[in-house]
């Protein structure tokens, strides 16, 4: 036992794709793929997947090319993904995520809690017809108006993997839909965990759904919420909040950081933890926020293969799915390094340890996508997995402990970009 393994992953999704009851759910009409064609549905699936940030056609053909036969064009593409759900992308997602938690026995917790967080980001989309009237718009001083839409994920931020996503309209509300996706992890994730939540999502019903579901939770709260916990300013102290018939206790503790400013964070967790420890745990939160980072400048996340609602919202769901896997290599690899004592030996770093670099392995995943989805020989997967390992202890990078970056004030240059590079015009 340990680690799932990402051949594990890899065979559960080529399984799922080329398996009839999958593709009969996740067709859109009853008719389609039931005919032999140059593009069918696992090439379909493999190929929205496997894209980097290149034009469609290019991918297209560079990606038949590995296969061996003929390319078609972006048109008939784009007809065949229309004929796929985005909602396949999910499944598969939670298929990988069902793996991880029955099969892997090194999952990270702190102090025997696993820890979830919840955030949002606006996802800029193709700015046409469909996508202003699906997902709403942003306007700019001259009244110019640009498609956005809402992206919320929920992160395991020790694992570092996206549990769920979802993408809503550009003028939905966090603050209304975290109530949903509590609700659903209370209907799958019985075992201990905290949820770890900025200020923009704190309020007396919040409190009262995590009662009502036995959620545990430590959430920074701003400077205007409930009187009670603003009037809260002894390092730690319980405080109780009526308003009618709801009546909730919770523990307010206030803890100054070394810039000098003060953070106010509210839980349910009365004994189990030290404020020290509230305060380590909810600096925790800051990788979901590195995540975000990484899917928008890394998988390209707001780069589409094209216009629809069904294109746009495939390219999303695959973007997470892919990112999830490099996780799983991630994972895997972090220990194949620390088992081959790759840490520094000179220099003021020394005994800094070496990190595999997701870049990379998202770029490795991408470039073999259809060798891996189609890997199913043991000398064959073997040989695939010393190649990922050679590459990812020849690309590590060296991770510094507690490394401090001052914060710079980063000014728009006032440019936008007002196309898409893979627009299928």
């Amino acid at each position: 036992m340990g680690k799932v393994s990402f051949f594990t992953i890899c065979k559960a999704i080529s399984g799922t794709i080329t398996d009839s009851s999958f593709v009969e759910r996740v067709k859109t009409i009853p008719s389609a793929f039931t005919r032999i064609r140059k593009m069918p549905f696992c090439d379909t699936m493999w190929f929205i997947m496997s894209c980097t940030n290149r034009s469609v056609q290019t991918e297209l053909d560079d990606y038949f090319q590995k296969k061996g036969t003929e390319s078609v064009s972006r048109q008939a593409f784009a007809k065949k993904r229309e004929e796929v759900k985005p909602e396949a992308f999910v499944e598969l997602n939670d298929l990988l995520i069902q793996k991880f938690e029955s099969e892997d026995t090194e999952i990270a917790t702190y102090c025997g809690y696993r820890l979830f967080g919840v955030d949002g980001t606006l996802i800029d989309l193709p700015n046409t017809t469909a996508m202003r009237e699906q997902f709403g718009y942003s306007t700019n001083s001259s009244d110019r108006q640009y498609a956005k839409g809402l992206a919320i994920t929920a992160f395991d931020v020790l694992n570092k993997l996206t549990i769920f996503a979802k993408l809503y309209r550009y003028d939905d509300s966090e603050k209304r839909r975290i109530h949903d996706i509590v609700d659903v992890f209370a209907e799958t994730y019985t075992q201990k965990s905290i949820w770890l939540l900025d200020r923009g999502y704190p309020s007396l019903d919040l409190f009262a759904r995590f009662e009502q579901n036995k959620q545990n939770y430590v959430i920074r709260v701003s400077s205007h919420s409930l009187k009670e916990i603003n009037n809260a300013t002894g390092a730690d102290q319980m405080v109780t909040i009526t308003r009618g018939a709801v009546t909730i206790k919770v523990r307010v503790v206030n803890i100054l950081l070394s810039s000098g400013e003060s953070e106010k964070l509210v839980t349910n967790l009365f004994d189990e933890l030290t404020p020290d420890e509230l305060k380590e745990l909810y600096h925790k939160r800051w990788a979901i926020e590195t995540n975000y980072r990484f899917l928008k400048r890394n998988t390209y996340l707001e780069v589409f293969t094209g216009e629809s609602v069904t294109a746009v919202l495939q390219d999303f769901y695959s973007s997470i799915l892919v990112l999830n896997m490099a996780t799983i290599v991630e994972r895997e690899q972090d220990e194949v390094l620390a088992n081959n004592n790759a840490v520094c030996t000179d220099g003021k770093n020394k005994g800094c340890k070496y990190r595999p670099n997701r870049t990379k392995i998202i770029a490795d995943i991408k470039r073999d996508f259809v060798k891996l989805m189609l890997c199913d020989g043991k000398i064959i997967r073997i040989f695939k997995q010393l190649r990922l390992y050679r590459n990812v202890k020849r690309y590590a990078y060296l991770d510094i402990p507690n490394r401090q970056f001052s914060r710079g004030i980063v000014k728009s240059s006032g440019n936008r970009r007002a196309t898409h590079p893979k627009q299928a015009l």
